[in-house]
């Protein structure tokens, strides 16, 4: 216990998760320090402003159905508001893009039927596979959850999307409709992204109408700020947590540049590869689990112009790999969120991930800038003049795109705590459905469950936490 007598917690990372249990512990009275290694919160999540635009560096949306996100934005005062418009996109095949309608309207409908059908996106019987397909996710509804995966757990049986798709859909599907939107939301290919994660997120981005794109108004840097100002005090920037220091099978504190910290409990919101590296003398079933994860890399191109080159209403438009394209898709954030740029303008993103993102890496920002550039110039020869603004983001861990088999290992070693190590607490987007939410939520269990004085026992599992009113 701390000086206070309060049950002294450290929280290392100040991203969602680490924001989240921080709040959720100081609204329980703990003793709290966030160790943050940056010199600002909010870890992927970030915002930048420049030129008057405001970009969104992570997250930059999230869905309705995301019930931890939409709960919390209400309590800190940062609610999230529906978008304008549902999620219009367009793929490019046979040297156009097509359109594909988001929302459950019958127009809405009936112009994404008339894309497939017209222009043969795909054939009568892999149209019959997919309708098959979208029916077997809407009798699982219920189960596809961002907010408590584990009634899909299922589903998680160690084959990536690709498999998945290729041994119960059909690869034409992927290859044209639900392939280049994971790799839009995920920022990897389908063999990279496990099955379970790969159905959960062609439901809520595509095919469940109740899914609507919502966010809160300023973005997430707002919510963002938020969850900081609610943290006060407790948060220590350019602070990195060197080493959680474990003793006789329990934490005893964490090492930093300035000294030891002693605690009760620690609560590790860094990423999986980051855990790893912080956290000597692991269990090696944890270890084994965390090793698992894996996360996508991207290069994200943005810049602003006086007017889209997409039709009106698209929020995005995606480059499937068969068209050999050195970018994945681009998106008009000012379609879901006109605060985004300045009145009139728009903010476009260019993304490029994977092999094609690391070799951008090692380029200068010019160099990035001139190759994505000349790419969106092919494929949009009359997009309006020269940029307004412009800027890149290099992300060498991405999101966690749920291989395989990873959750289920994940919960067996890390449930409510790290198996075989009192006072050890993960908390992270990998530790649920791969999101901005499920960040949030784990962040709130580990919070429910380091801030018992029972420790190791009787810990509440996913989806028993709650923020309270």
């Amino acid at each position: 216990m701390g000086a206070s007598g309060k049950r002294k917690i450290v929280v290392i990372g100040a991203g969602l998760a680490g924001l989240a249990a921080a709040c959720a512990l100081r609204r329980q009275a703990c003793d709290v320090t966030v160790l943050e290694a940056s010199a600002h919160p909010g870890g992927r999540v970030r915002q930048r402003k420049v030129d008057g635009f405001r970009i969104d560096l992570g997250a930059n949306l999230c869905f309705e159905t995301y019930g931890t996100a939409k709960q919390m934005a209400e309590e800190l005062g940062a609610p999230l508001r529906r978008s304008p418009v549902p999620l219009h996109s367009g793929i490019y095949r046979n040297g156009r893009f097509h359109g594909l309608y988001g929302g459950d309207s019958l127009d809405s409908l009936w112009k994404t039927a008339r894309t497939m059908l017209s222009f043969r996106l795909l054939s009568p019987a892999g149209l019959v596979r997919t309708i098959r397909f979208a029916n077997q996710l809407k009798a699982r509804r219920d189960d596809l959850s961002f907010d408590d995966h584990s009634r899909m757990l299922d589903l998680d049986t160690g084959e990536s999307a690709a498999e998945f798709f290729a041994s119960h859909i059909g690869t034409e599907a992927l290859d044209w409709l639900f392939g280049p939107g994971l790799t839009g939301y995920a920022f990897a290919h389908p063999e990279q992204i496990g099955a379970a994660f790969a159905m959960a997120t062609a439901w809520h981005t595509g095919l469940n109408g109740d899914a609507w794109p919502c966010l809160p108004e300023g973005g997430f840097g707002a919510f963002v700020d938020a969850l900081a100002s609610a943290c006060g005090a407790d948060l220590r920037f350019s602070t990195p947590a060197r080493r959680v220091i474990l003793t006789d099978g329990a934490v005893a504190g964490v090492a930093t540049d300035a000294g030891h910290i002693e605690c009760d409990a620690v609560i590790c919101a860094t990423t999986a590869t980051a855990a790893l590296e912080i956290i000597e003398g692991l269990p090696e079933e944890a270890a084994a689990a965390l090793r698992t994860v894996t996360y996508s890399k991207c290069c994200r191109v943005f810049f602003g112009l006086d007017s889209s080159p997409f039709p009106p209403d698209w929020y995005a438009v995606a480059l499937p790999r068969q068209t050999g394209a050195l970018i994945a898709g681009m998106s008009n954030a000012t379609v879901l969120a006109p605060s985004t740029a300045p009145a009139g303008k728009v903010l476009i993103d260019a993304l490029v991930i994977d092999k094609q993102a690391e070799e951008l890496f090692a380029l200068n920002d010019e160099q990035v800038l001139a190759r994505v550039l000349a790419e969106v110039r092919r494929y949009f020869p009359a997009m309006s003049g020269a940029a307004l603004m412009t800027h890149v983001h290099r992300w060498p861990e991405a999101m966690c795109i749920a291989p395989g088999g990873s959750m289920t290992a994940l919960r067996g070693a890390c449930r409510g705590g790290v198996s075989g190590v009192e006072g050890l607490y993960l908390a992270g987007d990998y530790l649920g459905m791969p999101s901005l939410n499920a960040a949030l939520r784990s962040g709130l269990d580990a919070a429910a469950a380091a801030s018992s004085k029972a420790g190791g026992n009787g810990r509440p599992h996913q989806g028993e936490a709650h923020v309270e009113r």
